[in-house]
């Protein structure tokens, strides 16, 4: 339920106040030592108007500075989700490109196996080599192999931060 405040039919200030504001305001006489009601009323008055001032200053730049926030955040936030598609579409190149190299590294392990056991392998132990000589062989090519990709790879790289 709503509470209806009673308008005062006995006191007037120019207006005729609700009972409850002239309770308050003899509270406020009585705390600040004021003896007349008219100077405390304009001073509240001055109060009430100086307030409504700075809050309706406030809204209004709050208004502006929120809009230009908001606006703000909202190309910040279209930024972002720009970046997040495109490292979302750089990761599936990335995973295409990783599976390509992974294909790629298995054909050559078994190119170089199948050529070694069937050209090298035979030709060295007719030669006289044991198995345990072929297989050193066979080990320190691919180590080789490894240091020149490495090298290769290593050059790239350092040609690239120089860009």
């Amino acid at each position: 339920m709503r509470k209806t405040r009673v308008i005062s039919k006995t006191k007037t200030y120019g207006f005729n106040p609700y009972m409850d504001q002239i309770d308050t305001i003899n509270q406020i006489m009585k705390g600040t030592g004021e003896k007349t009601e008219s100077v405390l009323l304009r001073q509240l008055i001055d109060e009430a108007l100086a307030a409504r001032h700075k809050r309706d200053q406030s809204i209004s730049l709050n208004e502006e500075s929120g809009n230009e926030l908001g606006d703000r955040l909202r190309r910040i936030e279209s930024l972002l989700m720009q970046i997040v598609r495109e490292e979302d579409v750089l990761f599936r190149i990335q995973d295409v490109c990783l599976a390509l190299l992974q294909d790629v590294l298995a054909e050559a392990h078994a190119t170089r196996s199948i050529a070694w056991e069937s050209l090298v392998k035979p030709q060295l132990q007719a030669k006289g080599l044991k198995d345990d000589e072929l297989e050193q062989r066979f080990i320190l090519q691919a180590d080789q192999a490894k240091e020149f990709s490495y090298r290769v790879a290593l050059r790239i790289k350092e040609s690239q931060k120089t860009r």
